[in-house]
């Protein structure tokens, strides 16, 4: 008999996922919030993504919510979203809104951006403005 075949590791995952949505480790790194040497490090086993960060990757690599903890915590492949074709996702920014853009553009990471962004439109829509 043979034996089954044994899972890859988690890093090996995120960096065939990576290269399936033809992002650059740079441009990952930007969606998420990190520097491209993090990338690196995760991608090639140095170090296990922080729990606190594992949302940011899974949104950037339109993974399904948890499936980097479960991957690494039980040995799974990571989970693509279902709804999602293979492409280079999107930005949350309405990127024909100036200020949207700004902020979208901002060195912070991607999860501090949306929060800006939704605290601009919530304000935005408390006064009755329309976007600009």
């Amino acid at each position: 008999m043979s034996e089954p075949s044994a899972t890859p590791p988690v890093g090996r995952q995120l960096a065939e996922r990576r290269d399936e949505l033809n992002l650059s480790q740079v441009a990952l790194a930007e969606l998420i919030g990190v520097t491209s040497t993090s990338v690196s490090a995760a991608e090639n086993g140095r170090s296990s993504i922080q729990r606190g960060k594992r949302s940011a990757w899974e949104r950037a690599l339109a993974l399904k919510p948890g499936t980097i903890s479960r991957a690494y915590a039980r040995g799974t492949l990571l989970e693509p979203l279902d709804d999602t074709s293979v492409s280079t996702p999107s930005p949350y920014a309405d990127m024909s809104n100036p200020r949207e853009r700004a902020i979208w553009e901002m060195s912070i990471s991607e999860a501090d951006r949306r929060m800006i962004i939704d605290l601009l439109r919530q304000e935005r829509h408390d006064s009755g403005q329309r976007p600009a």
